[in-house]
């Protein structure tokens, strides 16, 4: 009886001290865009778009660490479209000023952030994880695209063992 009160109790300990940990460590990771213009739009997505971004699966504790949108590029903008509130932000690859891996690992997913020079040197942050797949090549689409445009932007080398 006592062994398996313990054993429960131990187990709560180990959540606690776990999600606080988390907390501690994740706070300020996930960016807050408070100076994005969305446009409302019932057509969100079109065919001539493509996705780079997934959500990746934490037991809801992968909300603290990537954007709430999906990103979606084409060859003269980028997309950041809310499907939640039916909205999105569209804005030019050439403003895109930094394409990087950050430090975080989800279920072998690389955290990469997109940092866009928006209107009065404001800085907008995108956190996501890639969709990168053996039949899904869009991401690395993206990567090549900002490379080409943007030379400068790309601070992360490509690569299949590190993506």
């Amino acid at each position: 009886m006592y062994l398996y009160l313990i054993l429960l109790a131990g187990l709560v300990l180990f959540i606690v001290l776990y999600s606080l940990i988390f907390r501690k460590y994740t706070a300020g990771f996930k960016p807050e865009n408070h100076q994005i213009s969305y446009e409302a739009s019932a057509d969100l997505v079109s065919a001539k778009i493509k996705k780079i971004s997934s959500r990746p699966f934490l037991f809801g504790m992968e909300d603290n660490l990537v954007s709430d949108e999906d990103f979606y590029f084409d060859d003269i903008n980028f997309y950041a479209i809310d499907n939640k509130q039916q909205r999105k932000a569209v804005f030019p690859l050439t403003e895109i000023i930094e394409l990087s891996k950050t430090s975080i690992t989800i279920t072998n997913d690389r955290v990469w952030q997109v940092i866009i020079q928006g209107a009065d040197n404001h800085k907008i942050v995108f956190k996501f994880t890639h969709n990168y797949t053996l039949w899904n090549k869009d991401f690395y689409k993206f990567y090549k695209k900002i490379e080409q445009v943007n030379p400068a932007a790309v601070k992360s080398k490509w690569s299949l063992w590190t993506m």
